[in-house]
């Protein structure tokens, strides 16, 4: 690999020579000798064989070169349409001996023939698609298909386009585009291999600085405006996804995968979601395929929610159900993986919670599913025996399983508040976690409990809401209160003043026509915050007693 120094002298004088070479051709055009100017053009796009540059340096010398060939572009198209004849151009370009020039020149001036309508456009696009499969070239190949990919945007035969018809169908522009994208991915990867083993990383940073050149092709698929959800369910995304798992490639898989959830519409996702995930099934261990399936839970909770603003009552139909698509999907993970992490598999469990919530607000068996599930994750494992020692800290474990137990049981609050507690599953999850992290969910979910403002109305309610705030109405056992220097006890602080002030506001939550039975629940109270030592009593009784 050159340094730095190296890269700029390479660069700079590969554009001396565009600049010189594009001078020449302009003066050429200028003197109306279209020869000449594709003799200039030839030597400019010479520039572009060059193996000396990083991708990033190319990439400039690629955009100079278009900036050239646009102007190129204009002049072909201004001589077609004074009479002069384009199918003689595209056979004299043709004649051109070096290939990279020549599929260039083909290419620039394959746009103006297919503009011209004097062919097909799907015959001119097929015949340059073979034949830019003359360069191997990893970073070559890339960016001339990417070129082939710029100059066909407008061209293609689409529905209400001037090529459709005798021009082609869009199912020509959709296999146009999917071989194109197929080609582009393989030498994508192959980038992969190229040089020595100890540049691995930089290859690495350079094939994803140059992932826009893949995705483009994907992005032109989803703006045929004849593309329906029968074609991306039966041709394209078979085909794509065929592509990402024959590629056995961590990095294109990574990506592929997220530009498409990204690119196409949320019911074209719908329609294909067994597709889509059944691929995540199969993909390289090291994929984070969490990733993935959050991003398109994302997607779908998000077109769930604009459709019920708008008056829907669900965007998925009943036909499908996506919470056990989805749900079927981490199961195959978690039980097919190795390597995955029990932090790893509860954040899929969070995940899978929230996408209930957003998408199925009354499936309350969802998380109770999700919860129970995550349970017995854990109970697998040797966490609640090697995790102890945080158990006796009052101070928040930042161990990767705590906090996404913590996540996890924070997730459904916000929805459910007090209905978490009919769920067995979730309780039990609350003693897994160390004194501080408790403390933490208490704060949320008593919080959610005020913000929505539950009744509590039965004692077994109240008693059940006790326990799962424990944290915040005594000490931990065995902790001594702190003191100053001359061990005279500190006063409480400001943030446990607020979380007592917190407590105080659930006693007007306590409710009920019978007064035996409210009588009941202040009794309970009261034992409860009465064990909370004089500091907690001094916030709590008050507000009970005026109750």
């Amino acid at each position: 690999m050159s340094t730095d120094e190296e890269q700029q002298k390479y660069l700079q004088d590969a554009i001396k020579i565009v600049k010189e070479q594009a001078f020449y051709m302009k003066r050429a055009m200028d003197g109306d000798s279209l020869k000449l100017a594709l003799d200039h053009a030839t030597e400019m796009l010479r520039e572009l064989r060059t193996n000396l540059l990083t991708s990033k340096n190319y990439y400039e010398l690629y955009m100079r070169v278009l900036d050239e060939l646009r102007e190129l572009e204009e002049y072909i198209s201004s001589l077609q349409r004074n009479g002069r004849s384009i199918v003689e151009i595209y056979e004299q370009v043709q004649s051109c001996g070096a290939i990279v020039p020549r599929l260039y020149l083909m290419i620039c001036v394959g746009g103006v023939y297919i503009s011209s309508l004097e062919a097909p456009a799907k015959d001119i696009l097929n015949d340059i698609v073979e034949m830019v499969k003359g360069v191997q070239h990893p970073m070559r190949g890339l960016f001339l298909r990417n070129y082939l990919t710029q100059v066909s945007k407008n061209r293609l035969p689409d529905i209400n386009s001037p090529y459709e018809g005798s021009g082609g169908t869009v199912q020509d522009s959709i296999q146009f585009i999917l071989q194109n994208f197929i080609e582009t991915n393989r030498l994508w990867v192959r980038l992969q291999n190229q040089g020595v083993a100890k540049d691995r990383k930089k290859r690495e940073k350079e094939r994803l600085d140059l992932r826009i050149l893949i995705g483009t092709n994907l992005v032109r698929l989803s703006q045929l405006e004849g593309l329906d959800v029968n074609d991306y369910k039966n041709v394209v995304l078979p085909k794509i996804l065929e592509e990402v798992v024959s590629s056995k490639d961590v990095i294109a898989q990574n990506y592929l995968m997220d530009c498409l959830i990204q690119v196409f519409p949320d019911e074209f996702h719908i329609a294909t979601l067994d597709k889509f995930l059944t691929t995540c099934t199969e993909l390289k261990e090291k994929v984070n395929v969490r990733n993935i399936l959050e991003s398109l839970m994302d997607r779908l909770s998000g077109y769930t929610a604009r459709a019920t603003a708008g008056g829907s009552q669900s965007a998925i139909p009943s036909d499908i159900n996506a919470f056990k698509l989805f749900n079927d999907c981490v199961t195959s993970l978690i039980e097919n993986r190795s390597n995955m992490t029990l932090g790893e598999t509860l954040k899929l469990q969070t995940a899978l919670i929230n996408f209930a919530l957003k998408c199925y607000p009354n499936r309350i068996d969802y998380v109770t599913h999700c919860l129970t599930t995550s349970s017995a994750l854990i109970d697998k494992t040797d966490f609640v025996e090697t995790s102890r020692n945080d158990a006796n800290q009052d101070t928040r474990s930042t161990n990767e399983t705590t906090t996404e137990i913590e996540s996890l049981l924070s997730a459904p609050l916000s929805i459910l508040a007090l209905k978490v507690l009919d769920i067995p599953a979730y309780g039990k999850l609350m003693t897994y976690l160390p004194w501080g992290n408790w403390k933490q969910v208490a704060l949320n979910f008593l919080q959610s409990v005020i913000t929505r403002n539950a009744p509590l109305t039965e004692v077994d309610q109240v008693e059940l809401l006790f326990n799962a705030i424990t944290p915040l109405l005594r000490d931990r056992e065995g902790t001594s209160p702190a003191v100053d220097e001359d061990g005279r006890e500190l006063p409480p602080s400001e943030v446990f003043v607020q979380e007592q002030q917190l407590v105080a506001k659930v006693i007007h939550l306590m409710k009920s026509d019978d007064t035996d039975s409210l009588l009941r629940i202040y009794i309970v109270s009261r034992k409860h915050f009465t064990n909370g030592g004089t500091n907690r009593i001094k916030y709590t009784l008050g507000p009970l007693v005026f109750g």
